[in-house]
This record gives structure tokens, sequence and C-alpha cells, in this order.
């Protein structure tokens, strides 16, 4: 199977199955997941560029001769590679997967190589559904919404906490937290006991937390990141998750692992410090996550709020001294929302400003005491809040 064979099963079945890019392009690397990425993340505007060029929507055409027509264009607009060689090769993809439409592939492609159609529409020429960005707009502003966007439009290497040992060959370190670096590659070939992909903005909260308490319950701790995190600092962490097999990694490493239901968890007594990621709709991801951004509807928020609620209840219950509350979502149902409906149904607790804890460099991240870390800032975006119990 030649690589972009490879490349077209993979956006088949990353639509079709609903993957994770990153896990379907786990053992691939080069062009398969250049391409990959690059389609996922430029669709909306390559398939402007289908329409524009084929005069006609595309649900007239073949779902198999889209991704077929979004690779070769993907390829002539953002790739080093000869037109025609871009042409050719894609057209001969047509041929073995969509050969009736070969003929129609090929004119698209010649037109692409000599017009390239140019959307108006700043949310289609950043490749970014229309309601996602105008959220942005209205809650960040026009040009941050627009930097955002910019932002996860590039190309993405994994962070990695670096556990022992020197840290990979290439690797850079954070500007935003100690003892995480930047990778210049995939993951595949790191020494796993040396070190342990994570995003730089999932640990700066994990950083947080080890700040905020000696002692921390990781509430909905999967896949286990920011316990290894804090652990690595001295922090003493029990952590929970609903799933054992997410919580696998952390097994012989963490200190204590309980799985259970963190909307009802089995702890009898209060922590020092509760950190609850919640689950959410993770649109603060989107750089590593491209395909997020064409799933996702304005109307799931609602749903992953209610979630959010029910486990910001209980972490309160638990918490002695401070909750760490953060998502790395930016959307303010699943953040301010959900804190200001908590904080009225307790009478306990007060918002502490956040950058009493953070890392010196993420604390150009806060505002008005809210962690506010959007993509622009190079990491992952998670919003964070400080909760301090006052009686």
């Amino acid at each position: 199977m030649s690589e972009r064979d490879r490349a077209l099963d993979l956006l088949r079945r990353i639509e079709r199955e609903q993957l994770y890019a990153s896990i379907a392009l786990a053992g691939d690397s080069g062009l398969v997941r250049t391409i990959v990425l690059g389609v996922l993340r430029w669709r909306s505007l390559l398939d402007f560029a289908i329409e524009s060029l084929a005069e006609r929507r595309l649900a007239k055409l073949d779902a198999v001769v889209v991704d077929i027509l979004r690779i070769g264009i993907f390829q002539l607009r953002f790739m080093d590679v000869a037109k025609y060689a871009a042409v050719s090769e894609t057209v001969e993809l047509a041929g073995r997967h969509a050969s009736r439409a070969k003929g129609f592939v090929n004119a698209i492609l010649r037109r692409a190589s000599e017009r390239m159609p140019e959307p108006a529409d700043e949310a289609t020429r950043l490749a970014h559904p229309r309601w996602l960005f105008d959220r942005w707009a209205r809650e960040f502003g026009e040009q941050r919404a627009r930097a955002i966007a910019e932002a996860n439009q590039q190309l993405s290497y994994p962070d990695a906490l670096v556990m022992g040992g020197p840290a990979p060959a290439g690797s850079s370190p954070s500007m935003l937290v100690p003892g995480v670096v930047k990778l210049t590659g995939g993951t595949s070939e790191l020494d796993r006991a040396a070190v342990y992909p994570m995003d730089e903005g999932s640990a700066v909260i994990a950083a947080i937390a080890s700040a905020a308490g000696e002692e921390v319950l990781d509430l909905a701790a999967a896949p286990g990141g920011k316990t290894l995190y804090m652990t690595s600092r001295g922090t003493r962490v029990t952590s929970n998750d609903v799933s054992i097999s997410r919580l696998r990694p952390l097994i012989g490493r963490a200190r204590r692992v309980v799985v259970s239901d963190a909307r009802r968890p089995p702890f009898s007594r209060r922590f020092e410090t509760v950190l609850l990621d919640a689950p959410c709709s993770a649109t603060g991801t989107i750089r590593k996550n491209p395909e997020l951004k064409w799933r996702l509807r304005e109307q799931d928020l609602e749903s992953f709020a209610t979630l959010q609620k029910e486990l910001l209840a209980a972490a309160l219950r638990l918490a002695e001294k401070t909750c760490l509350y953060s998502t790395c979502s930016l959307e303010r149902e699943e953040n301010d929302a959900v804190v200001e409906e908590a904080l009225r149904g307790s009478g306990e607790f007060t918002v502490e400003d956040i950058a009493l804890y953070a890392p010196a460099a993420a604390r150009a991240w806060v505002e008005g005491g809210v962690l506010r870390l959007t993509p622009d800032s190079g990491a992952d975006g998670f919003t964070a809040f400080a909760l301090r119990r006052s009686k």
C-alpha cells in the first residue's frame, strides 16, 4: 500500500469509525501523517476549493471522491510537491479507489493547479466552523480569535514530561512550565521509562495543583500525566478515575490508584487539595486533534456541562482547602457557568487568584484570577479556577 493509499484509508476510517487521528496515526509518520493531519486541519477550506472548481455541492459527490480530491488539493496548496506529481499521483489514487471518477478528479486538480479559489469568509480561510470561530470572537475579541485559529492550524508535535535521564534528542525546554520538553517528532521511539507524553498546558494544570497542596486527590486522573507530573514534584497524589484501562499507565508509578465514578467517589475523608480536570468538549486541543472541530456541535456543550456540574459538586465536598477546576475547553458554558452554579450551591467556596499557584511564565495567561491559556500560547488551551474553602 502506497503512502497516499494509506492516508486515504486512514481518513476514511477516522470519519467512518469516529477515531481520534492521534491514535489512528500512532504507527505512521512522514507523508502519511502530513496528509492526514493536513486534510483534517484544512478540511473546510479544501471543500470550498472543491465546490468552487467543480461547480457543485459536496453532497453530490461520492465520499471517497471527496477525500481523494481533498488529498490532491492539500498537496497542491500546502505541500512542497511538484504540481504535476501532486496531480498525477492523486489521479492514480482515484484509479485504484474510484476508477469511474478518474477523469473528473484529473479535471478538478488541473484546474486547481492553475487557479486556487480564495474564500472571503474568515472562518473558511482559517478552516474552522463558523459557529466556533464566532464564539471565540465574542469571548476573546476578533484579533485573539484569529490568533487561536491560526495556532490551531500549525504543525504540532507532542510535548513530554521528563521523568529521569536526559531529555530526548532535538527537544527543547518548555517556556511555560518546568520539567516538560517540546518534541520535534512523534512519540513511538520514546523511552517511556524516562519520558511521558503530555502537553505543556496539561503540565501547567498539574504544576498549579502541586503548588496548591502537598496532598492532592486527582479526581479524574486518566490517562495519568498530571498525576505523574505532581508525583515527580514530590506531591502525595491519590489518583481516581472511572476507567481502569485508562489508569493502567499509573500502575506501579502512582502512590495510590482508585477506580470509581468521580460523581460518587468512595472516599470517607477530605483531601487538602482536589484537582478536577473534567471531561469536556476539548476545544482547546484542536491543534493536536483537528478532527474534533468537525464533529463537535454547539448544542453538545450543554451535555458536557451537565456532567461537569455533577463532578465539581463531588470535588468540592472532598476538598479540605482548595479545589482546582479545569477543562481543556475554551467555552464559557463548561467553565465559568459551571463554577458559578457550583458556588451558588455550596456557599463554602470563593474564587481565589490562580496566579498564586501558577508557574511564573504561565501567569501571563491569568485574567481576573482565572487561567485562560489559549492555543496561541503554543500549548493546548486550558481554563482553570482555584476555589478556596472559606468556611
